[in-house]
């Protein structure tokens, strides 16, 4: 039997009176105190261990590193305008991080079974560990209700509006990276577009960012929408002119899958994940990591073609398929 593990949604609780044979434990998930709880449990009742890397869970390029560093002090600087704070968060994360990683990769050196959702996280992590992981080529794929509602939507959708919806929200995600490069944005193309944001947003931190907003002028130019449903995001996403989706952080991207199955075209920064899996579509521009007049200036170029042909990605994959991968992986592990 398989036991799996994610220690931030689940308790586990053995109980030594089940006959249940266990044999092996998995986590789910990259971070330290799921692949750590899964290395213990492993350990104390001698069972083989597999971990599913859902992102790389360190970074072997120096530059990588870098340009994610930048982006996390960015957004440190406007989230948190109290230089003191802010460098003692800077700080603490940082040092919390470095740990957590020298301790990750002497964990998962200890792990019987690798598995990656695509080839970008073993890309990211370094040659050393090409032939320690598995991919899965890759491990994401629409569901059939997604790619039903996706359909249903195209069908609807009359045209594009003067929307351009940024992708992505967070630290890591370039969320502020988006906000200069719209500013940029909009010194070249229609005053009557709108960048929309979606996703929840902490409220202290939606008052940071509504600040610096107001800072680069764009008040009225950017919506928060917070959350909204399944439906009404891919509807917004149909109708946009564009996705802004500066993100240093990835394995497979969903979003961009999404906006490229509704029509809408991309501008994303040039990392491993959006390189192997949507360099060479149409509608997707790449540009060099943390380079935001160049994003800015794709995204005006993009805006001002009328005729933007947009590429489906041909992921003949289903999830059906990625799970039947993911178990016979399994299978043969165990019982070899």
């Amino acid at each position: 039997m398989l036991a799996t593990l994610n220690l931030l949604k689940t308790k586990i609780a053995i109980e030594s009176e089940r006959n249940f044979k266990f044999h092996c434990v998995m986590s789910m998930h990259e971070s330290l105190d799921s692949i750590a709880t899964a290395f213990k449990i492993g350990e104390t009742f001698s069972l083989k261990r597999i971990v599913l890397l859902q992102l790389p869970p360190f970074y072997k390029n120096e530059e990588r590193r870098k340009r994610i560093e930048e982006a996390e002090n960015l957004w440190f600087k406007i989230v948190y305008p109290d230089p003191l704070l802010r460098e003692a968060w800077k700080f603490l994360l940082e040092k919390i991080e470095r740990s957590c990683q020298k301790t990750i990769k002497k964990l998962l050196n200890r792990f019987d079974l690798i598995i990656a959702v695509s080839r970008a996280i073993p890309s990211e992590m370094g040659e050393e560990w090409f032939n320690k992981v598995i991919s899965l080529d890759p491990g994401v794929a629409l569901s059939n209700e997604d790619a039903r509602l996706i359909n249903r939507i195209l069908r609807r959708t009359k045209g594009k509006d003067r929307i351009v919806i940024l992708g992505t929200a967070g630290p890591k995600k370039g969320l502020i990276e988006g906000l200069i490069a719209w500013r940029y944005i909009l010194k070249s193309i229609n005053q009557d577009y709108k960048l929309q944001v979606t996703g929840n947003i902490q409220p202290n931190i939606l008052n940071r960012l509504n600040v610096f907003c107001q800072k680069l002028g764009l008040e009225d130019k950017v919506l928060f929408t917070g959350f909204v449903s399944r439906e009404k995001r891919l509807s917004l996403i149909a109708k946009s002119k564009l996705m802004i989706y500066p993100s240093h952080v990835d394995a497979f991207p969903y979003t961009v899958l999404e906006a490229l199955n509704l029509k809408t075209p991309v501008v994303a920064y040039d990392i491993p994940a959006l390189r192997i899996y949507y360099n060479n579509l149409d509608g997707v521009t790449l540009v060099k990591e943390s380079d935001i007049e160049a994003l800015a200036q794709k995204s005006v170029e993009t805006i001002e073609n009328r005729h933007v042909n947009v590429e489906t990605p041909k992921i003949v994959k289903t999830w059906d398929d990625i799970m039947d991968e993911e178990t016979s992986l399994i299978k043969k592990f165990v019982t070899r």
